[in-house]
């Protein structure tokens, strides 16, 4: 292939004036060649070095013999600025009127001088990628008089754009444009992903809301499903803030959801109506009793959390819904009745329960006592009569006459502390967090249980264990979108936090197992400046253990937002790839800089360009930016033949 790489006058740019290690200086008469009016502000060039290691390279400004330039090894340049060549300093000024002189017709009025950026060195190497092997620096550097620069012809400018992507697991993601300009529709030139620099890593999108983060992610989890389309080695899981990825939008180009319904599965968190497929991402408080109250204190608003009279019953620890064989009778049912004490809590509030599913699961607990909290007669007597002013009924047999005994026990043992009947073998019935469950059943205030209804809209009595059936769909290579629209912060932090804590200890335990099996989980997070803060004293855990250990235990993350300020350092400091649109202003271009070199003097490009889908790419395989205009996702497939 690289024999076939032009080297000749109509490619020719000029000799190399001035070679540093970072910058070189070329010297060029942009007038007389014209396939140099192309060249723009970021622009790749190549510099190359005379074979003849006794003979000076540069006699005149005319182009070198094909023959005369080495193949081996190509230097990156990338274009920076265009000076006169009366700003040139002394030496390379002295070089370039020697230039001038050998040339004749020339005038060095009539010429510029080109000044370029090294981004490193392209090398033949039989155990590259594609027989490429790249290097990030320009290695030995001999004098300026060794070199030239040449525009690369279209197979040399693929070579730089791709050549060191491995083939195999690569996608189409778009054409090269160094400009805003439509320049790059005259000879497109693609750009290839491989979806192996994606899978297992951490990808950064950053840009202005609708200049194309969410379509650059829709080609990636698309890719994804791609290219596991035998094995069904990745699981993806999505938290769709918008509701992009779940439902079919006109100006998005469709949804992941419809283009791949097979392979895909929505959980929404308001029912949409629309798609049947979809389940409600709902929590059973009946059931999910050990659980029930830290996802109450996620759920609720903060301000009714940071209240005494609910701050205390969030406080209590309630027992999971089952029966240890170990047991005894008597620990089993008090066991029960902390719960049915909870479950008169709910149903006071207006949550919605399904006897006989209840029923079935005490049954099949283990627990024998089911619906009846089996109070002592005794008790039941006094307590009907100084709270009901009437006699004891028959014994509950029913989900709403259980509660009606509960709520008539709870306010006598408030009311009547010391009645000898709440005693037994010298220990009070209740303990401390049942009595102050039975206070919030029947609080002194206007305060009663019909606070905790913002968590209503989250409960479905029939609900399972949303969570299991997500982590299954990810281990068979299923890709998962939880359609968060509509959602505040706080909720959105609390589906992500809960799921992603879930995934890294599943595969954190397929690591310890040996397990693994090369299957992968993918997680995108949108908006994610709500989801890990830039504040360190904010950041949740697993998403720095994401950042640190992901890798180790087959997670990768993908994670979008406006700002890199917004977003943790420590995660940024780890991410190994970037797909970056606009950016307003020079403290987010410097920050994005502080953290990636490889963006240090890109800066201005990046807050002067906002075209939709115009994006600076930095992937693993790459090493240097590369501008590309993103397709547009339409549900094709964009899946590059590996042969």
């Amino acid at each position: 292939m690289i024999n076939h790489v032009s080297f000749g006058p109509s490619n020719y740019l000029g000799p190399v004036i001035s070679a540093h290690y970072d910058h070189v200086e070329v010297l060029a008469n942009l007038h007389a060649q014209p396939d140099t009016q192309g060249l723009t502000r970021g622009s790749f060039v190549v510099m190359v070095r005379h074979t003849h290691a006794g003979t000076p390279f540069q006699e005149a400004l005319q182009a070198p013999h094909t023959e005369d330039v080495s193949r081996a090894e190509f230097t990156v340049l990338r274009l920076r600025d265009v000076k006169s060549t009366l700003e040139l300093s002394e030496p390379p000024l002295r070089h370039c009127h020697r230039l001038v002189a050998a040339t004749p017709g020339c005038d060095a009025l009539s010429l510029s001088v080109l000044s370029f950026e090294v981004l490193g060195t392209l090398l033949l190497d039989a155990t590259g990628a594609n027989g490429f092997r790249f290097s990030g620096d320009s290695g030995r550097l001999g004098h300026a008089s060794r070199y030239c620069a040449f525009m690369p012809c279209q197979l040399m400018l693929a070579i730089i754009l791709n050549g060191t992507v491995p083939s195999g697991q690569r996608i189409n993601l778009g054409v090269l444009r160094e400009s805003e300009t439509h320049v790059h529709t005259q000879q497109p030139q693609p750009i290839y992903l491989s979806m192996g620099d994606v899978r297992g890593k951490r990808t950064a999108m950053f840009g202005k809301t609708r200049l194309g983060k969410s379509n650059v992610v829709k080609l990636l989890v698309q890719g994804m499903l791609d290219i596991t389309v035998h094995d069904h080695s990745v699981g993806q899981l999505i938290f769709d803030v918008n509701g992009e990825y779940a439902n079919d939008n006109p100006q998005d180009g469709g949804s992941i959801a419809s283009s791949y319904r097979d392979r895909s599965g929505v959980y929404f968190l308001t029912d949409r109506g629309g798609n049947a497929d979809g389940k409600l991402l709902r929590f059973n408080f009946f059931e999910q009793t050990d659980k029930a109250l830290e996802i109450m204190r996620e759920l609720l608003p903060e301000s009714t959390v940071a209240t005494d009279y609910v701050r205390t019953l969030l406080n209590c620890r309630l027992p999971e819904l089952v029966r240890d064989p170990r047991m005894s009778e008597d620990l089993a049912l008090r066991v029960l009745r902390k719960i049915m004490l909870f479950w008169t809590i709910l149903h006071e509030a207006g949550f919605d329960h399904d006897e006989s599913r209840l029923l079935q699961i005490l049954n099949q607990t283990g627990f024998k006592s089911l619906l009846n909290p089996c109070f002592p007669q005794a008790l039941r007597l006094a307590a009907y009569q100084a709270i009901n002013g009437q006699p004891a009924p028959a014994p509950p047999k029913s989900f709403v006459d259980m509660c009606a005994e509960m709520r008539v026990i709870a306010k006598f043992a408030l009311s009547y502390g010391n009645d000898p009947c709440l005693m037994r073998n010298g220990v009070f019935l209740f303990e401390l967090d049942e009595m102050i469950m039975a206070r919030f059943l029947s609080p002194n205030t206007s305060d009663g249980p019909f606070v905790l209804r913002p968590c209503m809209p989250f409960h479905a009595p029939m609900a399972d264990g949303f969570t299991d059936e997500i982590l299954q769909a990810l281990h068979v290579g299923k890709t998962v979108i939880v359609d968060l629209g509509g959602a505040n912060e706080k909720i959105i932090r609390y589906f992500a936090k809960t799921l992603s804590v879930a995934v890294f200890h599943a595969q954190e335990q397929k690591f310890v197992n040996n397990a693994l099996n090369d299957r992968y989980v993918q997680i995108y997070f949108e908006e994610a400046h709500m989801i890990f803060p830039s504040s360190a004293s904010n950041v949740i855990d697993v998403y720095s253990r994401f950042a640190k250990e992901g890798a180790k235990f087959n997670i990768g993350i993908v994670y979008s937002t406006q700002s890199p300020s917004t977003v943790n350092e420590d995660l940024l400091a780890q991410t190994e790839n970037f797909f970056i649109g606009h950016l307003s202003s020079d403290r987010e271009a410097a920050r994005l800089a502080s953290v990636q070199v490889a963006f240090k003097g890109c800066e201005q490009d990046i807050m002067r360009m906002r075209t939709p889908g115009l994006m600076r790419m930095l992937a693993y395989s790459n090493r240097y930016l590369i501008p590309v205009q993103a397709g547009r996702y339409n549900g094709q497939t964009r899946l590059v033949d590996a042969s």
